[in-house]
């Protein structure tokens, strides 16, 4: 991912971006305790100042947060806090260090909608990679435009988001799973806005 996308707006006022999750905080909370009950190795990517990854590592799961801003792991670095299942390092989500296979799950909240759509089928191309056999991926974010609930939140988040949100709303979630070879194992949403979606590779 380049550095505009994370270094822009929200590297700029990593406040505001604080602030947000705090509102958001309550869906964070929803999507990690919905995810597994299962104990799982996770890397959360595009963590931003670290707020899922942290809802994550409180219920026990071993969490990895990696992002390109390093104003956002400076925040995120202060929610660990003892807590030795959370870590957070710099690393680029559409291409990072780690092996094949090295986790059970990847996460990504609230990130999709904020980058282009080569790097959004970047992301979950090396999701795809790093996670094993028996693992998925599980992404929080706007719901398609398909719902009253989402057109209506559209008519706020247009005020704010990057000029990425509206071509994300628009195609769809779907799409970018589809073309990256997952299908969909779960979808539920808050109020038809925000979708939980979870998605396992289709192996060849």
């Amino acid at each position: 991912m380049t550095k505009y996308y994370n270094e822009g707006w929200f590297g700029k006022h990593p406040a505001i971006y604080e602030l947000a999750s705090f509102f958001i905080r309550a869906l964070r909370r929803h999507a990690a305790g919905k995810m597994s009950k299962e104990k799982l190795k996770i890397i959360d990517i595009a963590t931003g100042t670290g707020a899922h990854a942290y809802e994550l590592a409180r219920l026990g799961h071993q969490v990895t947060g990696i992002d390109l801003d390093e104003k956002m792991l400076q925040k995120a670095s202060k929610k660990i806090n003892g807590n030795k299942n959370l870590i957070f390092a710099n690393g680029d989500g559409s291409n990072t260090s780690f092996s094949n296979a090295e986790f059970d799950a990847a996460t990504i909240s609230f990130a999709m909608h904020d980058v282009p759509y080569e790097i959004g089928i970047n992301i979950l191309k090396e999701a795809k990679r790093l996670i094993n056999e028996n693992g998925f991926i599980y992404i929080v974010d706007y719901n398609d435009l398909g719902s009253i609930g989402a057109k209506m939140l559209a008519l706020v988040a247009n005020l704010y988001e990057s000029p990425n949100y509206k071509p994300f709303v628009r195609r769809g979630l779907y799409e970018y799973l589809s073309v990256c070879g997952y299908r969909i194992a779960d979808k539920s949403t808050f109020l038809g806005a925000v979708q939980f979606v979870k998605a396992i590779p289709v192996r060849v």
